[in-house]
């Protein structure tokens, strides 16, 4: 019995150091927080096309702040990576960074970094500002270069929000036919940020 007791309170105590918290109320454009959400850190929620598929949720960085989760769409194939690894290989893939900083500052600078490491790594045929769902983001749209990616071509968006940066980028195989603009504009559309 005392053995129970003691897991018990052991449970207890890691649920209560483990950070669990209240998710936040309202976004920064006053609407109320859906649970229904895809949680990415505690201050960002998203409610994506139905037309992608969640694929993973990571937050093994998330004690420097930093969160990723990818959506898909279309089939996959079996494909070997530049590390000989065999992974899952979609028509499109969307990949969600987030980072949780302490000054909006420190947001801006690691926004410009992800920016510049985009336009280094593609070839950027535009480059625009948007609005969507309130925010502002840089949106960029490209052919992808290099013999280690097996994607044709893409369209990114970096932005902030208060500590919150984010980038998203959504790269597809030559045969994909969606308007890749278009549905990142939908996907941003869907992204919510605490005003908590």
């Amino acid at each position: 019995m005392k053995k129970k007791k003691l897991l018990l309170s052991i449970a207890c105590l890691s649920l209560f150091l483990s950070g669990c918290s209240a998710p936040p109320q309202t976004t920064t454009d006053g609407k109320e927080w859906q649970e229904s959400w895809t949680a990415i850190g505690g201050n960002i929620g998203i409610d994506a096309p139905g037309q992608l598929t969640l694929l993973d949720v990571k937050e093994e960085l998330a004690a420097d702040g930093l969160y990723y989760a990818t959506w898909v769409d279309g089939n996959s194939v079996p494909y070997e990576n530049s590390d000989g690894d065999t992974v899952d290989l979609y028509d499109a893939q969307l990949y969600f960074l987030a980072s949780e900083t302490t000054s909006e500052k420190s947001a801006q600078e690691n926004c410009s970094t992800w920016l510049a490491a985009a336009k280094a790594t593609y070839d950027v045929l535009s480059e625009t500002a948007i609005t969507c769902n309130g925010q502002p983001y840089t949106l960029i749209t490209y052919n992808c270069v290099g013999e280690d990616t097996p994607y044709d071509h893409g369209v990114s968006a970096f932005g902030t929000c208060g500590v919150n940066a984010v980038c998203i980028e959504l790269t597809c195989l030559e045969n994909y036919k969606e308007d890749l603009s278009s549905l990142l504009t939908r996907f941003l559309d869907g992204c919510h940020f605490s005003a908590d």
